[in-house]
């Protein structure tokens, strides 16, 4: 069956690795900012409803977390409430909504690997707006599934990764955040699973729900960059850092591991080990 899918934020790391994951087999426009502003409600229901999609994937966010504290009305305009024009649109052309959300709605405080039904508690404004938005896409009506992810890195776009490669490139040292764990997950290995999930709800093997998504193992940023640097052969020092040393406005959650055994049900394995898939994502950026 091929579907026609729509994806916003196209031009953005996760929009791109989406276009390509669900490009194989299917019809799939993706639309960049220029293309649908997400706090257009008229011109996104229309556009919608012109288009027929069978699934749209909104990928579109502004997920650069300090300056969404710094400019928390623009974050809520953007995340939230473009989040429910783009739920009630689907909805009202009947398609399924996939709704990208975060990690960030939780406190990381649990001490373990968080579930999807757990209790949410957003200690930042874009872990706030997130969360707003999650409630809109469940009461809009339609099919839908949100996704939790984490640490994202990919191509075309600028990752965590990216900044450890290019900073020893230049001969500089690496300081990274040693307090805090998370789980980094490859864009490519995500919109894969997306688009299994997708055609798991169309073809009700599976339910309209949430779903956490992110590759398998967590890790500190300080670890990681140090993982990054062996992955590449690149020497370069790396410098332990707390939060508040690191600066910047916005408080980060504690551990947001992800319990990733309902998405492991659906699609019928597990996403890899991050340090796998950080590799492949190294040897497809061409390495150093």
């Amino acid at each position: 069956m091929i579907l026609k899918v729509i994806v916003t934020g196209a031009a953005g790391m996760l929009g791109y690795a989406l276009c390509k994951a669900f490009g194989r087999n299917n019809e799939v426009k993706g639309l960049t900012h220029e293309a649908l502003d997400i706090t257009d409600r008229e011109k996104a229901v229309s556009l919608l409803r012109e288009l027929k999609p069978q699934v749209v994937v909104n990928s579109a966010a502004i997920a650069d977390v300090d300056y969404c504290e710094r400019n928390p009305e623009e974050a809520f305009r953007v995340n939230s409430d473009g989040a429910r024009n783009i739920a009630d649109a689907a909805a009202a052309a009947g398609a399924l909504l996939v709704h990208i959300s975060t990690d960030y709605v939780f406190d990381g405080e649990k001490g373990a690997a968080y579930a999807e039904d757990d209790a949410v508690n957003p200690i930042n404004a874009y872990g706030r707006s997130k969360l707003a938005a999650e409630g809109y896409v469940i009461t809009a009506g339609g099919r839908y599934a949100v996704i939790r992810s984490s640490w994202m890195f990919g191509p075309e776009g600028k990752s965590f990764v990216d900044y450890v490669i290019e900073t020893a490139n230049k001969g500089g040292t690496v300081r990274a955040i040693s307090e805090k764990l998370g789980g980094p997950t490859y864009t490519a290995d995500l919109a894969d699973a997306i688009r299994g999930l997708s055609e798991s709800i169309l073809s009700a093997k599976a339910p309209s729900g949430i779903y956490n998504i992110s590759n398998s193992g967590i890790c500190s940023r300080y670890q990681f960059a140090k993982e990054i640097l062996e992955s590449c052969g690149l020497a370069a020092g790396v410098t332990p850092i707390t939060a508040g040393e690191a600066g910047g406005p916005a408080p980060r959650p504690g551990t947001t591991e992800l319990d990733n055994a309902r998405i492991a049900g659906v699609l019928g394995y597990r996403l890899r080990h991050y340090r796998e898939a950080l590799k492949d994502y190294i040897k497809e950026r061409g390495g150093k």
